[in-house]
């Protein structure tokens, strides 16, 4: 039986986090269960895009220092493997690793930065959805896979953790063509599902430290949770961290089809917690995007909605004064329904898919999730049933 390890990290002073994370992985049964000597272990860290530690967008440096040194400890030779929103080629990857503050921990740790944009198509027979999928060549390539996601809200699947962070292991810009195609949430939900069983992490370390609240999973709220996670279920793991956000899993799609295929337990009473006492650290006023509330409704019904549906849906709002003109909302959106016209994005939220890539992806934070005033006030009035 899995379990899942939440220790205290009260903040990213070196010695304290790798202390709590040697703790994290002594309380499931250390890392040299799971790490031999001589293996080839790839960390995929959340490194979405080009933040700064300090704004939770990404995986503290310092928790990748601290499972690197580790790594090294039990005889492994680890490697940084990451495929971040964009190009998937080096110099996007130099350029990531050098803002997350990445490249300056790997080389005090001595732990290798992959720029290998190498990739390779494998077969997947426990997908659903995908049976056949192209991913980063050195995740296939490593002995072992550690997962190492950040503690975040998401504005199109609510919460974002250990299971979406491998849907880093999809190179670059073929991420949007996921989106395109699977863009009921979920379709999307089952195509993270089939990712993450293919590529198969065998260790998940979780930044909950500093976590990231309201409009994440770029451009939300850093709040300190002072936690680690460690698990070698992802599935274990995200029902835990959903649990700690006060965040029921039934509306998280990763999770709630999990259940449905069997991998994901549907209570947490279910899970065996080692470490602090779950049940006693839950934040009750955790903020989430407005998001949250949709998955009350069965969009897999949406033809029958009509217009409601574009009543009830939150929709990407932009700030144009915030707007720099650098047109990367627009080149990532895979429905193509952004123009940049004078420099500034125009949306044709008729063909919207509410991915919301470009809220996710825009530097400036220029981008959140709005939901129209009649919809706000009728979910708002249903919480006090539904919560």
């Amino acid at each position: 039986m899995s379990s899942v390890s939440i220790v205290k990290c009260e903040n990213y002073d070196r010695e304290r986090v790798l202390e709590a994370v040697r703790k994290a992985f002594d309380l499931i049964g250390g890392i040299k269960k799971y790490i031999k000597p001589g293996m080839n272990v790839a960390l995929k860290p959340n490194l979405l895009t080009r933040k700064s530690p300090d704004s939770a967008a990404t995986v503290h440096p310092e928790v990748v220092y601290a499972v690197g040194v580790l790594v090294k400890e039990a005889g492994g030779h680890p490697k940084i493997v990451e495929s971040p929103g964009g190009p998937y080629s080096a110099a996007m990857l130099k350029a990531v690793y050098s803002g997350c503050g990445i490249t300056k921990i790997a080389k005090e740790a001595g732990i290798e930065l992959n720029y290998d944009t190498s990739i390779v198509d494998i077969e997947n027979p426990e997908g659903l959805y995908l049976k056949k999928l192209t991913v980063l060549k050195p995740l296939v390539d490593a002995d072992f896979i550690i997962d190492l996601p950040k503690l975040k809200t998401h504005g199109q699947m609510l919460y974002t953790g250990a299971i979406k962070n491998m849907f880093g292991a999809i190179p670059g810009t073929e991420k949007a063509e996921y989106h395109l195609r699977m863009h009921h949430y979920r379709d999307f939900a089952n195509t993270l599902i089939d990712i993450y069983l293919s590529v198969k992490p065998g260790l998940v370390l979780m930044d909950a430290v500093t976590a990231m609240e309201g409009m994440g999973p770029s451009n939300g709220t850093p709040r300190d949770l002072g936690l680690l996670l460690a698990s070698d279920n992802g599935f274990d793991l995200d029902l835990a961290a959903a649990t700690l956000i006060h965040i029921n899993p039934e509306w998280i799609p990763v999770l709630a089809e999990g259940v449905k295929r069997g991998y994901c337990k549907d209570s947490v009473d279910l899970i065996q917690v080692v470490g602090e006492d779950l049940k006693s650290r839950i934040v009750y006023d955790f903020k989430t995007p407005p998001y949250d509330t949709l998955h009350r409704i069965d969009f897999t019904q949406r033809s029958l909605f009509g217009k409601a549906f574009q009543i009830f849906t939150p929709y990407p709002r932009f700030h144009l004064d915030k707007c720099i003109g650098c047109g990367i909302c627009s080149k990532s959106c895979p429905p193509q329904v952004i123009q940049m016209e004078d420099k500034l994005p125009r949306v044709d939220l008729n063909r919207c898919i509410r991915c919301f890539c470009c809220q996710e992806l825009c530097p400036e934070g220029a981008i959140d999730i709005k939901r129209r005033l009649l919809a706000a006030k009728w979910l708002n009035g249903r919480k006090t049933t539904d919560n």
